[in-house]
């Protein structure tokens, strides 16, 4: 508990130890999580015959780490291969690392036979694209189709119609998003 609890009231105090708990709770959760998906990792590669030069773990930090199945070889021109989790397949899958990048790994398939092993060493990977805001976009485009800067009046109308529909759209997602949200 923080120091600060001793000056605020008995009610609030108390609150507050018990979200700080509620917290310790979920991170506890999170990484049991972690560990069982590194068991599934380790077990799936077993089962296949795979023995990884480093297993899945999880870290100090609560974060899993994928197994380390072969090490990155420039002479072959060969990338790293590491075992990671796919939670929509529930199967494991392979990612590389691009030794001329970020460092990142990215995924290039999932882990069906020994044979996607050795084609995975061979393949560019290809980084995790972040999500589109479909929000940040539609305003983009109400600000780029100003139906001031047009100079026909017919235009102008369709456009003022199309930023409306496009304003109630947005509302509307918005609304849906923060009822969904509530607990």
């Amino acid at each position: 508990m923080s120091d600060t609890v001793s000056t605020l009231p008995d009610w609030l105090a108390k609150a507050v130890a018990e979200h700080e708990q509620q917290q310790h709770i979920e991170r506890g959760n999170r990484v049991l999580a972690s560990r069982r998906i590194a068991e599934s990792i380790n077990a799936s590669l077993q089962g296949m015959g795979i023995t990884p030069q480093m297993e899945a773990y999880v870290d100090d930090h609560g974060c899993l780490q994928g197994a380390l199945l072969v090490e990155a070889d420039y002479a072959e021109d060969a990338y790293e291969v590491r075992a990671l989790w796919d939670g929509r397949s529930q199967q494991v899958e392979l990612h590389t690392r691009d030794w001329d990048g970020d460092g990142n790994f990215g995924r290039v398939r999932l882990l069906n036979t020994i044979a996607d092993v050795a084609a995975a060493r061979h393949e560019t990977p290809t980084p995790p694209q972040k999500p589109r805001d479909f929000r940040v976009e539609a305003l983009r485009a109400i600000d780029t189709f100003s139906p001031d800067r047009l100079g026909n009046h017919e235009v102008e109308a369709v456009v003022t119609a199309a930023n409306g529909i496009t304003a109630a759209i947005l509302h509307l997602a918005d609304t849906i998003a923060r009822t969904n949200s509530r607990p």
